[in-house]
């Protein structure tokens, strides 16, 4: 069971706020100062500290919360267990490209079993982590970046990161500058999605940003996503298996950027995390 102290410790990671924490966890702002201090005593180390009038998470506090995470997560596996010990319920969390293009063949097979139950969970990154890490997720699989200092994680494939654009565009099945680009209407995901970040990352890494397009749509649906790149002209990046989607959609390459992605397994618990992995997969 998760020590009441820790809960106290989980609660202030995440708001960054005394005062917050204490109006959730119903109690007051000394008790959560004398749990923290109770918790940097037992450990000898430092969990916040205060840089002018911001709170800041330490090193120690990172590492501390990750293993509070795990212990959480293995305790509710403890407490499904008990409720039913003979029906399998996993609950998965997607990011948008894997849940929607992916993951289908997967969930089909592992439902295939009588006693097998999936909840699975489709949405960006930034949500499905912090769903993780409040045990709402057994796993998390996620494409792009994520902060991998924070979360235990293990590949499970690598996608090209491609463009993508209509077949009557002119940039259909080419290889063009970069520069050739910023003069379309460019179509990407809503903030917190991995692929948005990836396509930013190789957008910055050449010297530039998405500020340098002639307009920029965000949308957080790919179905609506490929439907305004066809009817705009206008064009988009994702992971491959969305060209496949839709019979009138290319792919066009930019010059000097090879972009390849990472699927990874994101989670929490160690072996526990890892057997439930297996068992959805194989």
């Amino acid at each position: 069971m998760l020590d009441f102290r820790m809960i106290t410790f989980r609660t202030l990671y995440n708001e960054m706020n005394y005062r917050k924490t204490a109006e959730l966890l119903n109690m007051t702002q000394p008790g959560v100062t004398q749990h923290i201090q109770y918790l940097e005593k037992y450990y000898g180390v430092k969990l916040f500290e205060y840089n002018g009038k911001s709170l800041t998470r330490t090193k120690e506090g990172e590492l501390l919360k990750k293993y509070a995470d795990c212990v959480a997560s293995e305790e509710h596996d403890v407490r499904r267990a008990f409720e039913n010990t003979y029906r399998v319920t996993l609950n998965v969390g997607a990011t948008k490209t894997i849940g929607e293009f992916v993951l289908s063949d997967t969930a089909n097979h592992f439902l295939s079993e009588e006693n097998h139950s999936l909840n699975l969970i489709i949405d960006n990154t930034a949500n499905l982590l912090k769903m993780l890490e409040n045990s709402e997720l057994d796993f998390a699989v996620v494409e792009g970046v994520f902060d991998k200092r924070r979360h235990s994680y293990h590949l499970f494939k690598k996608e090209n990161f491609v463009g993508i654009c209509s077949r009557s565009h002119e940039f259909a099945g080419r290889q063009i500058p970069l520069e050739r680009l910023f003069s379309e209407t460019l179509i990407v995901r809503e903030r917190g999605s991995g692929t948005r970040a990836l396509l930013e990352q190789a957008v910055t890494d050449r010297g530039f940003s998405l500020e340098c397009f002639q307009r920029v749509i965000s949308v957080g649906n790919f179905s609506v996503l490929t439907d305004l790149v066809i009817r705009q002209n206008a064009v988009t990046f994702a992971y491959a298996p969305i060209v496949n989607s839709r019979e009138n959609l290319c792919v066009f390459e930019v010059e000097d950027m090879k972009i390849s992605g990472e699927f990874n397994f994101v989670y929490c618990g160690g072996k526990a995390a890892g057997e439930k992995i297996r068992m959805f997969f194989e």
